[in-house]
């Protein structure tokens, strides 16, 4: 699969979407090569036309909605784009991987002028229409979401009414990507980075959450598939002061991440196209790193093929410590088409899974249960994940920490 993205193919499209003029959810949805409804028609027949690709599986909607909004300053509709891929044998687990279509420029707004949103967000866009071009000619287990969302530039609208709808709908989402501002590699400093890309990713208390254990399944899938290019783990739900599509899906109870380039260029993002100070500013496809964007969509093509391949991670995992030697039971619910699992820890102040073994388990009234030998638990954060035949892996699920169980405790007492 990854074999067929292409830089190209990624630059063909953000150009395309970037000669829209602007695609401000204030601008024209009536013309038919300028402002946001051209765009949203443009995109809607690049997905119809991965249908026949996808076997006539692949499934094209628009999701069309009206938020209220105080960045706004009238009410109009928004449209999400969106192609879903259904699975084949799991198709009520979920994958949703997004980039959002809108732009802006100086003016929050301003409808009317250029809003060429090329790195912001034409780069995500072009990832998720390239993921859904190599992918929807495979069948996975579980359904995969492509979308296209609308209003992120003024509130996180569109990605918001998605995830409230999937939560309504009782949808069992296991990982939400979003890629936002992924295409430029050369910092404000004159510096080029193009070895890794930045992960963020909420956790309420401590540093494992499900989220958590998403993004370094990230980190698994591009240091497996993807030469050159690690995954960063920032231990953050966003940047300061800046939010992204995902937030709407942690607010959901759904693991999400935030993918973004490792160094950005405010002078490229919410400006209008001008000379100044001898430098130019604005959001334009030249100041764009093409061959970085393909290798940002092959990370995230490993990361959901290896997910939605995979069965879903175990419910829960619970542990105890032994009191004769430095021994870790572990004890999880079985999960319907696992071949095997495998256990994985960490020091408490490693960032990532730093040692593995595969699990030989025996059944109990309790569960599996299984014994990591010379793993000691208070030094440690141990995690259990579900391995399918094909070797697939699903994410991790951890342990409730400690410190969040006293908390409750303390909590419950204060009452």
């Amino acid at each position: 699969m990854l074999s067929g993205i292409r830089a190209e193919h990624l630059q063909r499209d953000v150009i395309a979407l970037v000669a829209f003029g602007t695609r401000h959810v204030l601008s024209a949805t009536d013309q038919p090569q300028r402002g946001t409804g051209a765009a949203r028609d443009w995109l809607e027949r690049q997905f119809q036309a991965m249908v026949q690709s996808s076997g006539g599986r692949l499934k094209v909607q628009r999701e069309t909605f009206r938020r209220p909004a105080s960045r706004l300053r009238r009410e109009v509709d928004l449209v999400n784009v969106v192609a879903t891929l259904p699975g084949i044998g799991d198709a009520s687990r979920v994958y949703v991987v997004g980039g959002h279509y809108d732009s802006r420029n100086g003016d929050g707004a301003d409808g009317r002028a250029d809003a060429p949103g090329a790195d912001d967000d034409a780069s995500g866009t072009a990832a998720v229409l390239a993921a859904c071009r190599v992918m929807c000619r495979h069948r996975f287990a579980a359904t995969i979401h492509f979308v296209c969302y609308d209003g992120e530039e003024q509130g996180l609208l569109g990605s918001t009414a998605h995830a409230e709808a999937l939560a309504k709908a009782g949808v069992r989402v296991d990982g939400m990507i979003t890629n936002d501002i992924v295409g430029n590699t050369l910092g404000m400093d004159g510096k080029r980075r193009r070895d890794y890309l930045r992960c963020f990713s909420y956790a309420a208390f401590g540093n494992d959450s499900d989220g958590r254990s998403l993004a370094r399944a990230a980190s698994y899938a591009a240091h497996r598939h993807v030469d050159g290019l690690r995954v960063e783990l920032v231990y953050r739900g966003d940047r300061y002061g800046r939010g992204g599509d995902h937030n709407p899906f942690f607010k959901q109870g759904f693991p999400a991440v935030r993918f973004t380039e490792p160094r950005e260029d405010y002078s490229r993002q919410h400006q209008n196209v001008r000379p100044r100070d001898g430098k130019p500013y604005g959001d334009l496809p030249e100041f764009m790193d093409f061959d970085y964007l393909a290798r940002v969509t092959s990370v995230n093509v490993a990361l959901l093929a290896q997910l939605a391949s995979a069965p879903p991670p175990p419910d829960r995992l619970a542990v105890r410590s032994s009191q004769t030697a430095y021994d870790t039971t572990l004890v999880w619910p079985a999960v319907t088409g696992a071949k095997g699992y495998e256990a994985v820890w960490r020091k408490t102040t490693a960032a990532d899974w730093e040692s593995s073994a595969m699990l030989e388990p025996r059944s109990t009234r309790r569960g599996l249960t299984a014994v990591l030998t010379g793993v000691c638990l208070d030094d440690v954060v141990v995690g259990v994940r579900s391995v399918g035949v094909d070797g697939s892996r699903s994410r991790v699920v951890t342990p409730p920490e400690p410190d969040a169980i006293h908390l409750r405790r303390a909590r419950r007492r204060d009452r």
